[in-house]
This record gives C-alpha cells, sequence and structure tokens, in this order.
C-alpha cells in the first residue's frame, strides 16, 4: 500500500522585531538539514509505511484548498502541489499574524523557498515528501483530527502542531522540529520578512538563525 500523492516531485515564531541572543554560529542550514536527516534515522519513512497499512492515512486525495495551492506557472522541482499546501498551511500557523499576512498574500512564499532549498539537497526529499504526507492525511489515533491538514481552521491545525511538538513519541516531535527548521529558515530568510523586523539584510547564516530564534513559543 502506497501513500498518497503529496510527497517529493501561530505556534512558534512571531514575524516581530526583538532583539536576538543564542545566535549558532554554525548557521541554520546544518541545523535544517540535521533535523530532517533525524526523520529518517528514527525509522520515519517505516512508521509512514505502518500508518497506512493501519489505515490511518487514506489511500486517495482531493485538491487542497486554492488559497494554498501553489501560483499559475510556478515549477516545483522537490515538492508536489499537495506537499507545498501542506508546508504552506504548517508556515502560515508557525510565524503568526503578521508574518502570515505576507503568506496569503503572496508576498513571501515559504513552500516555493522550501522547494527550492530542498531540491539542492535532493537526500532529505524523500523524509521531507513523507513527513508532510502524515501531517497531512494521518488522523485519529496516530494525530488529533480527522480530515486533511489543509482542511482544517487554524484552531484545529494548532491542535495538530501542539500534539506533534508534546508527543511522548520522539519520531512525532522530530516531524514538528523538522518542519519548523525548514519553515523558519524559509521565512526569515525572504527580504519582506527582514524588512518588517528592522533588519533589511542581506542577512549571513548567523544573521538567519538570530531571527530564528526571535520569535515566542516552541
Amino acid at each position: 500500500m502506497s501513500l498518497p500523492s503529496i510527497g517529493v516531485n501561530g505556534i512558534g515564531h512571531r514575524c516581530e522585531p526583538r532583539e536576538a541572543s543564542g545566535v549558532n554560529a554554525a548557521g541554520p542550514t546544518r541545523e535544517v538539514q540535521a533535523a530532517l536527516a533525524r526523520l529518517d534515522r528514527r525509522g520515519f519513512l517505516r512508521l509512514a509505511g505502518i500508518a497506512t497499512a493501519a489505515g490511518l492515512l487514506p489511500a486517495g486525495c482531493g485538491a487542497a484548498p486554492a488559497a494554498l495551492a501553489p501560483p499559475p506557472g510556478l515549477r516545483l522541482a522537490v515538492l508536489s502541489p499537495r506537499a507545498y499546501a501542506t508546508f504552506q498551511a504548517f508556515a502560515l500557523r508557525l510565524v503568526g499574524p503578521a508574518c502570515s499576512a505576507l503568506v496569503t498574500s503572496r508576498a513571501i512564499d515559504p513552500a516555493a523557498a522550501a522547494d527550492a532549498w530542498v531540491a539542492r539537497l535532493p537526500g532529505l526529499a524523500s523524509a521531507l515528501g513523507q513527513g508532510l504526507a502524515v501531517l497531512e492525511w494521518a488522523v485519529w489515533p496516530l494525530l488529533p483530527k480527522l480530515a486533511p491538514f489543509t482542511a482544517l481552521d487554524a484552531r484545529a491545525q494548532d491542535r495538530v502542531l501542539e500534539d506533534l511538538l508534546r508527543s511522548r513519541m520522539a519520531i512525532k516531535r522530530d516531524l514538528y522540529r523538522g518542519l519548523k527548521s525548514l519553515a523558519t529558515l524559509t521565512v526569515y530568510a525572504q527580504p519582506a520578512v527582514r524588512s518588517r523586523l528592522g533588519h533589511p539584510g542581506p542577512f549571513s547564516a548567523e544573521g538567519i538563525a538570530a531571527a530564528m530564534r526571535w520569535g515566542d513559543g516552541p
């Protein structure tokens, strides 16, 4: 049994200026690579297969909401259109109202940036695609929902992310951390966000890492 075709082809940060501290000199790229690599090391693909076999992931899928779909003319290198929509929905809940407005107005496009970033590291594409498939399609008892993640309202999406963050299962926490690392990197690297933060940039790797730590939350 195969996963639905999603994979390859408010909680956390807020888009508000704050005093930076705790900069990781290794830069965000290494952090994101490590976070996504943990999904494989913890047997995430095996978990996705078990969830599918147990009927916790559906065999089919419909279209994602139009507001989350890739814009016309965008050619995705790694993510499928459904994976793009799922990542965009995750990023919207992560960054808070100010940056969410930039995403919904298409002033910034975290999912397109994530697609381009992962295309340069194809070894991570499979884990990212499977992780997004589980976030989108998994239902109770694996995740506290009975509908695709992209179809949920904001409060229900936040409950799902809180469940991942607070789970006793390390693999679920790793899923949240991996997606959060990539989402914060792709959001805070955007010129429109840097301007809102009061730092027009361009950021160095250390500067992006600092911006990623300015928000409240896990």
